[in-house]
This record gives structure tokens, sequence and C-alpha cells, in this order.
């Protein structure tokens, strides 16, 4: 679910009610339980994310992929652009998850960059209850889970784990000995100064 900010008769407080309302009458309506797919754009994202799993849903996959528009310069066309994540775009997502588990009333499921094995621990370390993979299978075809539960498999046998449980969350915020790291945005630190 996501509403574009982009209503200027709408004030952000209005536009964020919305998903109560419709998650309200959601779980009023049908038996069986719901999770919510939700975007990155929220002007308070960890407190929303919060008060979203206290509301009765089941799960809240982080995060949504969207349609963006591109130009076609020659034919003055918009045309779609961007279909298919990539592996770089698993960082948004491995960081909230990691930021809020442990931390909501609900589930939480990975979503947008997972292209293989490394990617899919990455999210259950950060604390995924579940996993979505969409992209690679599209580039790859549906046999790829095979490959994909393969390289998890391994990994868990090499470093000892019997069950996924042993390392869910293991490196989520909350086990974090430097928590400060997860809520690091500034990059230039890691780039060398010349010396004059």
């Amino acid at each position: 679910m996501f509403f574009l900010p982009s209503s200027f008769e709408r004030t952000a407080q209005e536009t964020q009610g919305l998903y109560f309302k419709i998650i309200k009458k959601m779980l009023e309506t049908v038996d069986i339980p719901v999770s919510l797919k939700i975007s990155p754009y929220f002007t308070d994202l960890g407190p929303m994310i919060q008060q979203l799993s206290r509301t009765g849903v089941k799960g809240l996959v982080l995060f949504n992929r969207f349609f963006s528009p591109d130009f076609d310069i020659d034919q003055f066309d918009i045309q779609p652009s961007f279909t298919f994540s990539t592996p770089s775009d698993l960082a948004v997502s491995l960081r909230w998850i990691a930021m809020m588990s442990e931390r909501t009333d609900c589930d939480l499921a990975a979503s947008t960059g997972v292209h293989d094995s490394n990617a899919l621990i990455k999210q259950i370390l950060a604390g995924a209850n579940a996993v979505q993979t969409v992209s690679c299978l599209y580039k790859n075809g549906t046999g790829y889970i095979k490959t994909l539960l393969e390289g998890l498999e391994i990994w868990m046998h090499n470093k000892g784990f019997r069950q996924i449980a042993d390392f869910r969350g293991k490196m989520s915020q909350a086990k974090s000995k430097d928590p400060a790291l997860y809520e690091r945005t500034q990059f230039m630190k890691y780039f060398g100064r010349k010396k004059m």
C-alpha cells in the first residue's frame, strides 16, 4: 500500500491516517492473516513501522518497489524504467529490518535487492522472518530458488547452525555492540583525505 506524497490538498497526517483506516477495514472484512507491504517514504519511518505493526496485521514487508518513469528523448514518450531491482537495492531494507527487529508486534519480511544467497542470509541475520525475491527469478527462472536455498544450507553447515532460528537477528541493531552504526548516514569519513 502506498500513497504518493504528491497531494497538495491532504496533510501528511491525513495521508498517514489513510493507512490505518484501510488496515482497520481490511481486518474487519477478511478472516485470513494480512501482511502489508510498505514503502520507505514516510516522514518518521521507524515509529510508523512500529505503529503499523500494532494494528493487528501479521506481517510487514520492507519495502515495496515502484514504477519509475523515464523519458524517451527522441519520441518524447514517458516509459517505464528500472523495472528490476539490483543487488545494491538491498541496503535500504537491510538497514531497516536490522533496526526494527525485536521492535515490532508482527513479523518482518525483507524485500528488494535479494539476488543471491548472501543477500538472503544477510536479511535473516538482520532479523527478517521471511525474505522475498522476485527480480532474480525473472532473470534466472524459478529454478533459481533451489540455488538460493542450497547456498543458505551450505553457509549454515559451515557456520554450525542447525536451524534458521539459531542466527535470525544475530546482527540486528538490538543485538549489536555498536547500535549507532545502523544510524550512521554520512559517508565522507570513509574517503581518505589528501595530505597537503
